[in-house]
């Protein structure tokens, strides 16, 4: 009887084993090149990795590949996605063999060879670019020499560790109030009637002249951090010389700011500190300094989530009264749409202000929406819209006993035509309205700047 009882179970774990072994099996043919189960796997696999790649987690979908990659080498949809997916990973030399690959088997394939040097330039070997681009000259006829050299140029400028770009502008411009004043020299301010000299707007044509230029130093080939800085200069004149009785006639503004930045493939953080300086003819001017800091967030390739914030202190050389801390913070979202990648700028920034004298301290709010419509190659089109609310802690004047409150409305469009990669044309117009509860304060401006723009 107990020799029955150890046989019954041994020969069910005989048939146990049988059963794995079958299975197994089984598993192992499911897994053979002319099975459907293996490929329906595998177009769901690049399905998975060509939609992570579009959303711009490249570290995943070069995961994603290496897999599809081991399940099949041969596949050219793998190996293109593959390479792709290297590139945006920074894995610079995995790129490479897989674009050598495809190439070994599409010799012809002149465009291959066209994104492998770019790889070389990334990896800072010139002499293989050149041979990549070579190439791709003699199977597609595509421009000379010289022109590759050019773009072989960008390239090295635009992957090196030093980067360094900037512009110059320069034009006329017509201001109907170029002193940003009241309609008349004659106001109400509370209960009194009152003439102020020289208050009324004046209107001008002149000119403009202005600088921007960012420095960038990435620590070292692979590192995601950045040493940043960048210096701003503008100056604008006025003909009108009404405009010396208020010291307006010209004004300067300069900018230097320095930071770390941390940079990946979906992600930008940024601290700089800054100083800069607004000055009306040498007389009156206000300096501020102090931090601001920039995130940057893409959860997809057509999507930005942008934080703001910055902290300044300023000081007034001939209002003291004003001087304080100024400061604001803001989210925006920038997205990204249509076969030209237009963009669309939306969002908010709350403000405010700790002045030295409690009267000119504020709060308020700024909301913003901006678009850029690239109508062609060679034209953009920039219309741009932006309303705020001041709501200060004392009166604008000793005449008046209400809070001073301002809303503020600026609408504009700005044209730019592209004359080649370094020139280019601009053309603008702003109106301004801000709408106060002291006449002293509510004015109304038309601009208008044309001139051109250098970049380098």
């Amino acid at each position: 009887m107990r020799a029955r009882c150890i046989f019954i179970p041994a020969i069910a774990f005989l048939m146990l084993i049988q059963s794995v072994t079958t299975i197994s099996a089984a598993s192992g043919q499911a897994l053979s090149a002319d099975d459907p189960g293996r490929t329906v796997t595998l177009e769901q696999g690049k399905a998975e990795a060509a939609a992570m790649l579009s959303k711009g987690d490249a570290v995943k979908a070069y995961e994603l590949y290496m897999r599809l990659v081991r399940l099949a080498p041969d596949d050219d949809a793998v190996n293109l996605g593959m390479a792709r997916a290297a590139v945006k990973a920074k894995r610079w030399n995995q790129a490479v063999m897989a674009y050598e690959t495809l190439l070994e088997k599409h010799p012809g394939t002149a465009a291959l060879y066209g994104e492998l040097a770019n790889v070389y330039m990334l990896l800072g070997d010139r002499a293989a670019a050149e041979r990549s681009h070579a190439m791709r000259r003699f199977l597609d006829g595509s421009g000379a020499k010289a022109e590759t050299d050019k773009t072989l140029d960008a390239l090295e400028r635009r992957y090196s560790d030093l980067q360094f770009h900037g512009k110059i502008r320069g034009g006329f411009q017509y201001d109907s109030n170029a002193n940003m004043g009241p309609a008349s020299n004659d106001l109400t301010l509370g209960m009194w009637h009152v003439r102020v000299e020289n208050a009324k707007n004046e209107d001008s044509v002149g000119g403009y002249l202005g600088a921007n230029m960012d420095l960038g130093r990435r620590f070292h080939r692979d590192s995601r951090w950045w040493a940043v800085g960048d210096a701003q200069a503008f100056w604008r004149g006025h003909a009108d010389g009404k405009l010396s009785d208020t010291h307006s006639r010209e004004s300067q503004w300069g900018r230097a700011a320095v930071g770390l930045r941390r940079l990946s493939s979906s992600s930008l953080a940024e601290a700089r500190a800054k100083v800069e300086a607004f000055d009306y003819e040498f007389y009156q001017s206000v300096s501020a300094f102090g931090p601001e800091g920039t995130l940057i967030w893409a959860p997809a390739a057509s999507t930005h989530l942008i934080l703001k914030a910055g902290l300044e202190k300023r000081d007034y050389s001939r209002d003291h009264m004003r001087n304080g801390l100024y400061g604001s913070v803001g989210a925006y979202d920038r997205v990204f749409f249509g076969k030209d990648n237009h963009e669309l700028l939306v969002g908010a920034r709350y403000i405010g202000a700790g002045a030295d004298k409690n009267d000119y301290g504020y709060k308020g709010w700024e909301g913003t929406s901006r678009f850029l419509f690239k109508l062609n190659r060679s034209f953009e089109l920039s219309p741009f819209v932006t309303y705020s609310q001041e709501f200060y802690k004392g009166p604008a004047t000793v005449l008046e006993n209400d809070k001073r409150r301002d809303n503020r409305l600026r609408v504009g469009l700005g044209l730019t035509r592209r004359i080649n990669e370094s020139w280019a044309f601009e053309i603008g117009y702003q109106y301004l309205y801000n709408d106060s509860n002291s006449e002293l304060y509510t004015h109304k401006q038309h601009y208008m700047p044309v001139g051109v723009t250098w970049s380098f």
